[in-house]
């Protein structure tokens, strides 16, 4: 992982991440994950009788393969399981495709899609004054379900891995079961620029940002926010074997800009946001998937370095900013003066439409 990377620092050349993962993959093999699961099960005979209205439980699902998983986990539970799925970018065929296992398997799914009057000013203003189109739908992503659930008076709340501990060293910090407001304006918002911020800013009415923002802690309590990686080892792979029992497809071959064909498929915006990172920090989502298999001995240092040259370094394609462009009401040319904009001066030279990384290898 580059030095580039926001709030990473090195130990006799080994990064925190790396330093924390082997200590904190150590302490996961201490894990009782039967006690554990058996808690889960406590959980679930509470939820019943709780006797709501309309469901007992709510899962946000975008129909990859931890979405799968999650409700995969409530099944054969006695449970009405209402599948949330937020659609707030573009998606493409395989992940519609994907999506609709989610009815398949046994819950009731539902497709919410945002005001596109406001939510197409939202990213706009993301796009070209954060350089960033997910800022704010990253926050609905966590925080618009769980407001459903609250409405529905849900008594549970599945949510995926907890970022903070599968990807981080905020184990200390941040509670491992439950999602907070301190949690998500870490992992969901940035700090700075929390939704109740970003409306004072561009003078957005808050109550039309409001289900991209989490409910207050005092609110929380009145469901059970859990995240299914508190009960449950959690396993990029083994999750995706799960999730093809369900009928989840891959691509062909490898996504562009990375070496993996399962992750990130559904939606395309996220590529835009990928890229920009790699841009702004001179790594990409290739470098992310090969440090989490070199953490994970799946792959040798130098196999990882080789991926990374050969996919986080793959150009844009039209494929997945034309239809952003034409959302949002820009030009090609604005696009790209954009991508310039937040683009790392010291990794990076510009040709044309051509962003060319100053460095050939990683010496």
């Amino acid at each position: 992982m580059p030095n580039t990377k926001l709030y990473l620092n090195f130990t006799n050349g080994v990064c925190n991440t790396c330093l924390y993962y082997k200590n904190y993959k150590d302490s996961k093999k201490k894990i009782d994950w039967k006690f554990r699961q058996k808690k889960f099960e406590k959980l679930i005979q509470k939820i019943k009788k709780v006797n709501a209205p309309n469901f007992d439980a709510l899962v946000p699902v975008s129909g990859g393969k931890d979405s799968i998983f999650q409700v995969h986990k409530l099944l054969n539970k006695g449970l009405r399981i209402l599948a949330v799925n937020i659609d707030y970018g573009i998606k493409t065929k395989i992940g519609i495709s994907n999506l609709q296992n989610i009815s398949k398997m046994g819950a009731t799914l539902i497709i919410v899609r945002p005001d596109l009057k406001i939510h197409k000013k939202i990213l706009k203003k993301s796009f070209l004054e954060y350089g960033d189109p997910d800022l704010m739908s990253h926050c609905m992503l966590h925080a618009f379900p769980i407001r459903i659930a609250l409405n529905f008076k849900i008594p549970l709340v599945l949510l995926g891995e907890n970022s903070a501990i599968e990807y981080s060293g905020s184990i200390k910090k941040y509670d491992a079961k439950k999602i907070s407001y301190k949690w998500f304006k870490k992992f969901a918002a940035n700090s700075n620029l929390t939704p109740r911020i970003f409306s004072k800013k561009h003078k957005i009415e808050y109550k039309s940002l409001k289900n991209y923002d989490l409910p207050s802690d005092s609110e929380l309590k009145k469901t059970n926010a859990v995240f299914a990686s508190y009960f449950f080892k959690w396993d990029s792979e083994e999750n995706l074997k799960i999730a093809k029992k369900y009928g989840f497809n891959s691509l062909k071959k490898a996504g562009e800009g990375t070496y993996r064909n399962y992750v990130g498929i559904d939606e395309k915006i996220n590529r835009i946001h990928q890229y920009l990172k790699y841009l702004k920090f001179g790594y990409g989502r290739a470098t992310d998937h090969a440090c989490e298999d070199i953490r994970n001995g799946k792959i040798s240092r130098k196999k990882g370095q080789n991926l990374v040259m050969k996919f986080d370094r793959v150009p844009i394609s039209k494929y997945y900013y034309e239809e952003f462009i034409n959302l949002i009401g820009i030009s090609e040319k604005k696009f790209f003066s954009t991508l310039r904009k937040y683009t790392n001066k010291k990794l990076f030279d510009f040709k044309g439409k051509k962003f060319l990384f100053k460095f050939k290898n990683f010496d």
